[in-house]
């Protein structure tokens, strides 16, 4: 059990985006009536929500096909650390995030914390939806993409090649976010074109020959 449950350990972490091997510990509570039980070389061992994180208080049902064959109950007390986005201070309500308002701490992940985020780069310019204090795990519910760019607002359309770069003028003809592809108008042809968001009021292109 021990190492089943450690390898579900260790593959949540990874599709979290964190280490292969994490910190953890995991205390068993075995029903004593276990000790009358013949021992079980296939032993299948699951439990009832295989998509929710395996931490905290977990129970298995225990199942056994050899001869003779067995069922019975178990429950783990699962602690698992990672290094998690916390803020390095307070934050105030319609911040934008940047690098040195956010860090990675180590820290026991609960139930109720489903959503860890384990990046900083994805969450820089974003902006803080509520107040927060220093120190406070960065859910990404609690934040919003800030907008770059707004639907009728004059933009830099910056044109690029391989062998040149150019920029122009237009009009925003959608909002926009950072990386996000919008819609604009080149002011000088009148032709629309879609372009990525890259700064405030400012998107690219790429130059294609036809």
């Amino acid at each position: 059990m021990q190492q089943a449950i450690q390898h579900e350990v260790n593959r949540f972490s990874q599709k979290l985006g964190g280490p292969a091997q994490p910190k953890s510990k995991i205390s068993l509570s075995l029903p004593a009536a276990l000790q009358d039980k013949a021992a079980c070389p296939g032993l299948q061992i699951s439990r009832s929500n295989p998509q929710q994180a395996p931490w905290g208080r977990v129970s298995y049902s225990l199942n056994c096909k050899g001869q003779p064959s067995w069922q019975s109950r178990a429950t783990a007390q699962v602690q698992v650390w990672l290094p998690i986005v916390v803020t390095s201070r307070a934050l105030q309500r319609d911040e934008v995030l940047n690098a040195g308002m956010l860090k990675l701490e180590l820290t026991e992940l609960r139930q109720s914390r489903l959503d860890p985020e384990l990046q900083l780069e994805p969450l820089v310019g974003m902006r803080t939806k509520r107040r927060f204090s220093a120190g406070q795990p960065v859910s990404r519910h609690l934040l919003e993409a800030q907008l770059l760019v707004r639907k009728g607002e004059q933009v830099i359309i910056q044109v690029k090649a391989t062998d040149f770069a150019a920029s122009t003028t237009g009009v925003a003809l959608e909002d926009g976010v950072l990386q996000q592809r919008i819609k604009v108008r080149n002011s000088s042809s009148g032709t629309e074109l879609e372009a990525e968001v890259v700064a405030e009021n400012t998107v690219q292109t790429l130059f294609r020959k036809d």
